[in-house]
């Protein structure tokens, strides 16, 4: 089978200009296989799968008039990225696209849609409406897979499929993933799909030089001097930061200047749609910005071509480092990534060698291999998704373990021990004398209250802020606790003067900054704990590998070779590392911050404090207690 002419010509002009990863992707495709592309960001994934896929149920789907296609994507934010992106090309092949997630539902709108763009969430909302228009779907496409490993939204959008390809008996689904680079396929696909499906594989990783530059920022000050520096003519700069209150921070420092104001940019979860959106659109047509953001960023969202980025502290992961870099220089064969340690850190050298390692191994081409988690929780979700789907009523056991059971760990019996649990939560309830379970009060009262739609924990409520009628961003109701009217927040790297409070919204408008404005506390989405890859590298700089100091600024090459020396002289592979810190005893284990926790809980320690390398305590510890 051939790639059709014309989807050929509307995709990508002809045969002619076809990357490597197209080339090898689109045979496979046509012949009905499914397939996994693993490539940093801008490498033509999404043409790769998307150009054949359209090409092989082209004519069937114009000829039924029906929904052929389902693209799913992590982020409401990247699936309107794709729909800007493909909206245009698919309409010159006379195929109506639409979009659903939490902000926009055109499956309502649109009479005819031929391929929908959507969230696992979504799906899942309309897997619940038993649409029929999901029955002649022909083809999968998932984006960003990555995003879902080893995560509770991916098992829940495992099972989803699960339940869709048992919804669609007439025919087989073809698959389609994408993913940045990572470091087995296998791994991924067998965590979305278990042992149910078989993928080709396609791994190209990213050739380009990383031109890297490592320092140490002393203070607010030497940043804003910095970034003006390299800001000079026509310039993008995508900031990265860990947080979306360094986030802040950070956008209030550039805000002071008046070079850098006009152009700034912020962008992380808690602005609103409207905003985010706004920021993406005017940040990829400007020719002079800086765009501040947290890892919203590093997914596949159209921003342009970046000249430089820039890392804000150290990521947890040499996978993140990779995303965020890979941001920027498309158009080059060299990533500029300009590494800064922050004048907040409590142990500059040792976030500059973490710095170090990561580059390190990235240039390597290592990164993190994680095996795929045996998770539960997802399902417990599923279970009130599919019960509810049938209206309440009884539903065969047996149809419940047949959706789990293409993953191993989700056995008969743990699917059945679930089940006696959520029984005797009362959130379903079993039938008298047949193996089935119907909804119990406690399914109900979570369809009243819309809460059976996500597998995330709920935190507490949000109040939106607003100026004037526009919508700014929300917040924890918590913040309120510290608010007034008349009371100056930073906010979206801005400050901002509250003139009014409600129960529901904020009312706001621009204020100069001030020196210490109120900062908005933001939900955890839990602790970063670094793999032990990176940990293991800076383990092997101080036994036996040497540091290659040149990309190290010249200014603070000194005092880290005088850091790195001292830690040497105390290191011997034979026992863990002691420095004396006033009073206290610093244990360089570099177990992360996990195992370190592990440790303590253990050993009964009341710990100072602990990070990834080590822990610090007011007394010796005897690690030979541990079992």
């Amino acid at each position: 089978m051939e790639i059709h002419q014309e989807v050929l010509r509307t995709f990508f002009g002809n045969f002619n200009n076809l990357n490597a990863i197209q080339k090898e992707s689109i045979p496979v495709i046509l012949d009905g296989n499914n397939i996994i592309i693993s490539s940093s960001t801008g490498t033509g994934k999404t043409e790769a799968v998307l150009a054949p896929l359209i090409s092989k149920y082209l004519d069937e789907s114009l000829l039924n008039d029906r929904m052929t296609w389902l693209y799913i994507t992590p982020t409401k934010a990247l699936a309107n990225d794709i729909y800007r992106r493909i909206h245009p090309l698919l309409s010159k092949l006379h195929l109506n696209v639409g979009i659903r997630h939490g902000d926009r539902d055109e499956t309502r709108l649109v009479k005819k849609i031929h391929i929908l763009i959507t969230t696992p969430e979504s799906l899942d909302v309309i897997m619940k409406r038993n649409d029929n228009s999901l029955n002649d779907i022909r083809a999968l496409i998932l984006d960003e897979v990555h995003i879902l490993f080893n995560t509770q939204r991916g098992l829940q959008m495992s099972l989803i499929i699960s339940r869709l390809k048992r919804h669609i008996l007439d025919h087989d689904i073809q698959i389609a993933c994408l993913s940045a680079t990572i470091a087995s396929c296998k791994d991924i696909s067998s965590f979305l799909f278990g042992n149910s499906e078989n993928f080709y594989e396609i791994v190209k990783h990213s050739h380009k030089m990383i031109d890297a530059f490592i320092t140490i920022i002393t203070s607010k000050e030497a940043l804003l001097k910095l970034i003006e520096k390299i800001f000079t003519g026509p310039t993008k700069l995508l900031i990265f930061a860990n947080s979306r209150i360094e986030c802040d921070r950070l956008g209030s420092i550039l805000w002071n200047s008046e070079k850098l104001r006009p152009h700034l940019f912020t962008h992380y979860s808690s602005l609103s749609t409207q905003m985010r959106e706004k920021t993406e659109k005017d940040f990829n047509h400007a020719e002079t910005a800086i765009c501040i953001a947290t890892s919203t960023l590093e997914l596949g969202i159209d921003i342009g071509d970046i000249d430089a980025v820039i890392l804000w502290g150290p990521p947890w992961t040499v996978n993140s480092f990779l995303q965020r870099i890979g941001r920027g220089n498309r158009r080059t064969k060299k990533t500029n990534a300009i590494c800064l340690v922050s004048y907040e850190s409590k142990n500059k050298y040792l976030d500059l060698l973490y710095f170090y390692a990561i580059l390190d191994l990235a240039k390597e081409g290592i990164i993190e291999k994680i095996k795929p988690m045996k998770l539960f929780g997802a399902l417990i979700q599923q279970i009130l998704m599919i019960i509810a789907t049938n209206q309440g009523a009884f539903t065969k056991t047996q149809e419940i373990i047949n959706i789990a059971n293409i993953h191993d760990h989700l056995s008969r019996e743990n699917v059945e021990e679930i089940l006696k649990s959520m029984s005797e939560a009362n959130y379903i309830k079993p039938h008298g004398f047949k193996n089935r379970y119907g909804a119990n009060d406690g399914l109900y009262r979570l369809l009243d209250l819309r809460l059976i739609y996500s597998n995330i924990t709920i935190s507490s409520r949000d109040v939106k802020i607003f100026e004037g009628k526009k919508e700014i961003g929300h917040i924890s109701t918590k913040n309120l606790l510290n608010m007034h009217p008349g009371a100056i927040i930073r906010f979206a790297g801005r400050c901002w003067k509250v003139v009014k409070i409600e129960n529901t919204k904020i009312q706001v408008k621009s204020n100069d900054f001030i020196k210490d404005p109120i900062e908005i506390q933001y939900s955890s989405k839990g602790k970063y704990i670094s793999d032990t890859l990176i940990l293991n590298r800076i383990y092997d700089y101080l036994s036996k590998m040497k540091i290659n100091f040149d990309i190290i600024d010249k200014k603070v090459r000194t005092p880290f070779s005088n850091y790195i020396n001292n830690l040497i002289s105390i290191f011997s592979p034979s026992h863990i590392p002691l420095i004396r810190l006033d009073d206290n005893f610093c244990y360089l284990t570099f177990g992360g911050k996990l195992c370190n926790l592990v440790f303590c809980q253990v050993l009964g320690i009341n710990e100072l404090k602990i990070d990834q390398i080590g822990i610090v305590s007011k007394f010796p510890i005897d690690f030979s207690k541990l079992p």
